[in-house]
């Protein structure tokens, strides 16, 4: 496989802020959370950084996580593919997991659900749900279930 030049890398990074930006990273969704959380890590598309800050950042990203250029390529690779209308493992993997049926009005519905990685904090939303929860857990008890979920998973 060809490595990948600092021309590809600024073009491949282009190509990505754009589907970020046109809907909000709404073409994002079709990759599992993993490979969306890489491309951001290693092309940086919903950051507004110049050509030279992005080329910086990925020498440093590589520095720090060798591994990354390889996933964060077959990430780009898979993403490309789907707006090609290429069949790619990836993806159809990933939407075969999140894809059921459901019977709605005594029809079958075929339901899918995905979602968007962010890798910036939202703060307004995140307040909102934290508010939300307060005043719907009056008597506590979600806090307990999610405390004791959460022990569960560190042991």
């Amino acid at each position: 496989m060809p490595r990948l030049t600092p021309r590809d890398y600024l073009i491949q990074r282009h190509f990505l802020c754009d589907l970020w930006g046109a809907g909000h990273g709404g073409s994002f969704a079709v990759l599992p959370l993993q490979q969306q959380l890489d491309l951001h890590d290693f092309y940086a598309p919903s950051i507004p950084i110049t050509e030279q800050q992005a080329l910086t950042h990925r020498v440093e990203i590589t520095e720090s996580f060798p591994s990354l250029p390889q996933t964060a390529g077959r990430a780009f690779k898979a993403l490309h593919d789907h707006i090609d209308d290429k069949p790619n493992q990836i993806i159809d993997s990933h939407l075969a997991k999140v894809t059921t049926t459901a019977q709605i009005g005594g029809k079958r519905r075929t339901l899918r659900v995905l979602g968007v990685a962010n890798p910036q904090i939202d703060h307004y939303r995140l307040a909102r749900a934290l508010l939300a929860l307060s005043t719907a857990d009056v008597d506590g008890q979600l806090l307990k279930k999610a405390k004791k979920l959460g022990r569960r998973k560190t042991r």
